[in-house]
């Protein structure tokens, strides 16, 4: 019995690993259930046995993204890490990801049509997109009190500029390279007074 909930666990994660590839790689119409099934040598029924519908999959992918950013959040709060130190943690993040080949962030693997997603996968898209908006601009926040940045404009206005510029930045790496991230990463510390 063991084995068996093991190899079910195991199957889940191998669907939800190459489901997220697919959709940062591609986005959301990029891939099918097909694309899956044919990485795991399994059937296609057996990615509906765990997922009846594409769009329960992505939205438990989105959902899961939100629980690692929370988790990650508290890791390195519970660190002691400075707002610097925090917001340079995203950076490495979406770089690393990157270096992955996944050249779409969670919340923007699903922007394309949107307004014709199924409900739950804009719902979780979108309350990812707050979760991410919300620690940025307490980062923020938090720098410009202890003197880590050094801008005017409102906090929430910065915080979607760091947001859309990473994102917007990323999309045009996976034409352009690298080094278009690294460069997009320079322009918004420098746009925060960020001096190392």
């Amino acid at each position: 019995m063991c084995i068996h909930m093991k190899d079910v666990n195991q199957t889940n994660q191998q669907i939800r690993h190459y489901a997220r590839h697919f959709l940062q790689c591609q986005g959301y119409n990029g891939f099918s259930y097909k694309d899956i099934s044919q990485k795991l040598g399994i059937k296609n029924s057996s990615i509906h046995h765990y997922y009846p519908k594409k769009e329960d999959l992505v939205a438990a992918l989105l959902e899961e993204s939100r629980k690692n950013l929370a988790e990650n959040i508290a890791q390195i709060v519970e660190s002691g890490g400075s707002a610097r130190e925090q917001l340079q943690y995203y950076f490495d993040y979406a770089l690393k990801e990157f270096d992955e080949g996944k050249s779409i962030c969670p919340p923007g693997s699903v922007i394309l049509n949107f307004e014709e997603l199924p409900e739950e996968v804009k719902k979780q898209n979108l309350l990812l997109l707050h979760d991410i908006l919300d620690w940025i601009s307490k980062l923020l926040r938090t720098g410009l009190e202890q003197g880590e940045f050094n801008f005017s404009d409102p906090v929430e206005a910065r915080a979607e500029l760091v947001v859309e510029t990473l994102m917007g930045a990323r999309l045009l790496s996976s034409i352009q390279g690298r080094k278009t991230l690294v460069r997009s990463i320079s322009v918004i510390k420098s746009d925060l007074g960020w001096k190392d």
